[in-house]
């Protein structure tokens, strides 16, 4: 047995600006619910971070493509737009959770990497420790433990500060856009509910519409129209788990004609029905009571 002696005079304070930090959520999921691809989407209001547990994934975040596999720690900032789809073959399961007023230096708020700033960690030899991080604050929430909101705080407070000290050692690389590509990619992000042709997008990026569509694709991987429905999928399934509106009512906040063409699109993108998807991520109770308001309000 070994002793080791803590001197707080030789460690430098709490890192961490923001005595408020709070856990919102935290989700764990196996390869089973894992499958159900995650269309683009942003978390506007608070920063996320994801640990692949398992298997391996692809994903888009801002645009970009990555594949992340078991140890990587995936890092969503605020607002930024993201989906995620796990690899066919083996699968993936991760575990997940929501951060909130969160301050690292010289960034905004819910911000733990510099805009354009390649967003996947590698946890190396603290994969152990993050994996377990990521497991207990799951398990104190999911059985209500005792305290579980001061440990919870802590265990948070721990994984940011052990992931600010893995940035040093990224190959961190920046990416930024054509300052008019850019202004395009903005209007698109915050207006995809209207009724946006290609040739609007075109002109927004001083552009041919066949030079607009054939650059888009080579920097995000996807033609525009394949874009933008990703963005209303991503849309509709945040309101689908978060709100109790009914499908219908989704679909007209979407921009869509009537509600098969959403129903179809859904389908098609992520391998089950909007009803099926709110049923599986609700659960059953919840699944029964959100059809008795839809029910009520259609």
């Amino acid at each position: 047995m070994a002793v080791v002696y803590y001197n707080s005079e030789n460690f430098e304070e709490n890192p961490l600006r923001e005595p408020n930090v709070k856990l919102l959520y935290v989700c764990q999921a196996d390869v089973e619910n894992a499958i159900i691809p995650t269309a683009m989407h942003a978390h506007e209001e608070h920063l996320e971070l994801q640990y692949i547990s398992g298997g391996r994934a692809h994903i888009r975040i801002d645009g970009k493509a990555y594949d992340v596999q078991e140890g990587d720690v995936i890092v969503y900032n605020a607002g930024v737009l993201h989906d995620e789809r796990a690899d066919p073959d083996c699968g993936m399961s991760f575990y997940n959770c929501g951060v909130k007023n969160f301050q690292s230096a010289c960034l905004p708020k819910n911000h733990l990497l510099p805009q354009g700033i390649k967003p996947v960690l590698h946890s190396d030899d603290m994969a152990d420790t993050v994996r377990a991080i990521f497991h207990e604050l799951y398990e104190q929430i999911s059985q209500k433990k005792f305290r579980a909101a001061a440990v919870c705080h802590h265990l948070i407070c721990s994984l940011l500060i052990i992931l600010e000290n893995q940035l040093p050692h990224e190959n961190l690389t920046h990416r930024k856009f054509d300052d008019s590509f850019q202004r395009c990619k903005d209007f698109i992000d915050k207006n995809f509910t209207e009724n946006i042709s290609v040739e609007d997008m075109s002109k927004i990026a001083n552009m041919s519409v066949s030079g607009f569509s054939h650059y888009f694709k080579k920097v995000f991987g996807l033609s525009p129209v394949q874009y933008l429905i990703r963005l209303k999928i991503g849309a509709s399934q945040k309101l689908l788990i978060g709100t109790d509106k009914s499908i219908t009512k989704i679909s007209m906040e979407l921009g869509y004609d009537n509600v098969t063409h959403f129903n179809n699109q859904f389908k098609k993108y992520v391998g089950t029905s909007p009803q099926n998807y709110r049923k599986l991520w609700v659960g059953n109770e919840q699944f029964k009571h959100l059809n008795h308001i839809c029910g009520a309000m259609n």
